[in-house]
């Protein structure tokens, strides 16, 4: 389809205009470097489970030996405590009981290094599993950081240069892992790699977003999602092939510094963002460089860019983002109305990545994230039809009211052999519908918001996710047996159907144009109606 462009308005164009034109005429370096944008993120699930791998804790059966004079006494006096487990062995102290060997007291001699190992949290004893969890937790503190501050730098100094700046810090984060035998480290590592992901996937997915036309805007999504699934075997080979678990952090770093080169070399800033900012040279400028992608017959310097009239009376600043809420207070009930589908999405989903060594055998960890990629795999697949069909809302209603019956189904403890269940089961197909929800609330969020407030909505909508984050390994690990098993799956059954009413009083978006600023957020919003 070739848009025919009245000569009348030729020298009057909006920018949704130009990118549409643009889009329709692209050549393969156009379509390369939106296709680039979504394989940066093929990284993206080593960054953020390697660490699963990485602290594999030592079972039953592991070699270790004595290192201390205390343990060499102790096991010269009582040679069956080497055939022991060495949580298993424990002793009363001040009418507590205690490990009776510590890190400084053994040696493990296992065919794959654990940090889990090295820094004494395999033993599920006091504060260990706490701390372990910690680890993975201590991801989407990072990100939550990364989240507030990309809110700033993405509305106000660029997606681009953003990312430039936070792809360093991840690399950097993943190479002192190289080097890493300290817990408190590690906390860090894990702190800052959180921190430079996010501010690199979610600006960069932005930019995406505003350089891509209507009908393509759901395959681009869901190719995004599909380059994240194409992650997973470099996941598994990054836990498979490094037997010792500093060099998986090595592994990462150059993973993750070779999938973001573009940021470097030909990425370019989106015009959408010049505008907001009142920069009507750097916006032709960016409008210019993604012509010459084309073959589009367009003379930028010639041509009035008619959104400028939006944005005349209007300083992009943080301060003006948060008057805005208060003048237009349809951003802020939408933004209400995201709120609780971005935490609760990030709970469950981060909450079964996280917790496959517990949902299904131990033996099988590698199968379960092959098998849980094949359920994102199909999500995504499936996400394209469905949300073109159903549209954002619909199917964010349906996929949530499907997610809060396989939890309720799970419930049952059903032992199927070869310590397989029917809640293992139902966590694989959990996942799949898990990430159709994921991946539309990262679709609708882009769409849902202005320009103007499209980093700052990110900020606030994925930096509750990140709690949610924070919460999932908890609620999957920790929550069943401190009470029942049945309690985290009706607890996310509840929290599903609340994410179903929320949608409800969200907008469609998928036939619309991006919007620029506040105003027309406002307009967009007459007339809707709440019929599912």
């Amino acid at each position: 389809m070739v848009l025919e462009v009245d000569p009348i308005r030729k020298n009057q164009r909006s920018v949704d205009d130009l990118i549409e034109e643009l889009v329709e005429h692209r050549t393969w370096k156009y379509t390369l470097m939106i296709l680039y944008i979504s394989i940066a993120q093929v990284y993206a699930a080593t960054s953020s489970f390697v660490i699963t791998f990485a602290g594999l804790d030592p079972e039953p059966g592991d070699i270790w030996s004595c290192i201390s004079e205390k343990c060499k006494n102790l096991t010269t006096d009582n040679t069956t405590l080497l055939e022991m487990f060495p949580c298993d062995i424990t002793e009363i102290l001040d009418g507590k009981e205690e490990l009776v060997f510590g890190p400084s007291d053994i040696k493990w001699h296992l065919q794959r290094t654990s940090f889990s190992a090295d820094l004494d949290l395999y033993c599920d004893f006091g504060s260990r599993s706490a701390q372990k969890t910690l680890i993975d937790s201590m991801f989407f503190v990072g990100s939550l950081f990364g989240l507030i501050t990309g809110g700033y730098v993405w509305d106000n100094i660029g997606r681009v240069n953003s990312a430039r700046v936070s792809v360093l810090v991840t690399v950097i984060s993943h190479l002192v892992g190289t080097w890493c035998h300290n817990y408190s480290i590690l906390l860090a590592i894990r702190f800052f790699t959180g921190f430079g992901d996010f501010v690199t996937f979610t600006g960069t997915y932005i930019l995406m977003m505003e350089l891509t036309g209507i009908k393509y805007r759901t395959s681009v999504n869901a190719f995004q999602g599909l380059t994240w699934v194409a992650g997973y075997p470099f996941l598994i080979a990054t836990g498979y092939l490094n037997y010792d678990w500093n060099y998986m952090f090595l592994t990462t770093a150059i993973l993750a510094l070779v999938c973001n080169l573009h940021v470097y070399v030909f990425l370019i800033e989106s015009p959408r963002f010049h505008l907001v900012n009142n920069d009507m040279k750097a916006a032709k400028k960016s409008l210019k460089a993604l012509a010459a992608l084309t073959t589009a017959d367009l003379d930028v310097d010639e041509i009035e860019i008619v959104d400028t009239e939006k944005v005349n009376d209007r300083k992009q600043t943080f301060i003006q983002q948060l008057k805005d809420l208060w003048t237009y207070p349809v951003l802020l009930k939408e933004g209400l109305c995201l709120a609780p589908l971005w935490f609760c999405i990030n709970m469950f989903y981060y909450g079964f990545n996280f917790a496959w060594d517990m949902i299904l055998p131990s033996a099988s960890l590698y199968l379960g994230f092959v098998m849980g990629g094949v359920g994102e795999a199909i999500a995504c697949c499936l996400s394209m039809p469905v949300i073109q069909f159903l549209g954002r809302r619909r199917a964010m209603i349906v996929f949530q009211c499907l997610s809060a019956l396989v939890f309720l189904i799970a419930i049952a403890d059903v032992d199927l052999g070869n310590d397989w269940g029917l809640d293992s089961v139902l966590s694989l197909i959990g996942l799949t519908t898990v990430s159709i929800c994921f991946s539309t609330v990262y679709l609708w969020t882009s769409e849902i918001a202005p320009t103007s407030h499209r980093g700052f909505a990110f900020t606030f909508g994925s930096g509750l996710g990140k709690f949610g984050g924070f919460a999932g390994p908890y609620v999957f690990n920790n929550l069943g047996p401190a009470t029942t098993r049945a309690v985290p799956w009706i607890l996310l059954a509840v929290l599903s159907l609340l994410c179903a009413l929320a949608a409800v009083f969200l907008i469609e978006t998928g036939d619309k144009e991006l919007t620029h600023v506040p105003a027309e957020v406002q307009e967009r919003r007459k007339g809707f109606r709440y019929r599912i």
